[in-house]
């Protein structure tokens, strides 16, 4: 199992009555040999605020030698140094937790959005 936070930032959700939020771009690969069934990556915050209905993400099945990238949000404080912490799970059970220390860039439209997420593909060496 081997989890990448590939980037974070700062943005507004207006859609669900929220200010600030801090996303979270996060690879995660099944570098085993068994598949991970209902596999989910979620995102904490330390100054995390209401519950953001994209905390927490997951797919049925991540094969072993699959990826799948996830976009993950939560309410944050504005304008606050926002640590965030990534745990990723498989049936309830803890496999792996990341964090990283800063999340302030402000980005409003998105600009660092991958085009594959939530899409299961074939781990690329």
């Amino acid at each position: 199992m081997q989890v990448n936070i590939l980037g974070c930032n700062t943005g507004l959700d207006i859609a669900h009555g929220m200010g600030e939020v801090t996303n979270a771009y996060v690879t995660i690969q099944n570098t085993g040999t068994v598949d991970l069934p209902n596999a989910c990556g979620l995102l904490r915050a330390q100054d995390e605020g209401r519950p953001h209905p994209d905390k927490q993400k997951c797919v049925d099945n991540l094969p072993a030698g699959y990826q799948v990238t996830f976009k993950l949000t939560v309410d944050s404080t504005f304008k606050e140094n926002t640590i965030i912490q990534v745990d990723v799970t498989s049936n309830d059970t803890l496999l792996s937790r990341v964090d990283k220390q800063s999340c302030k860039n402000l980005d409003i439209i998105g600009s660092a959005i991958p085009g594959d997420i939530g899409v299961v593909k074939p781990i690329v060496p």
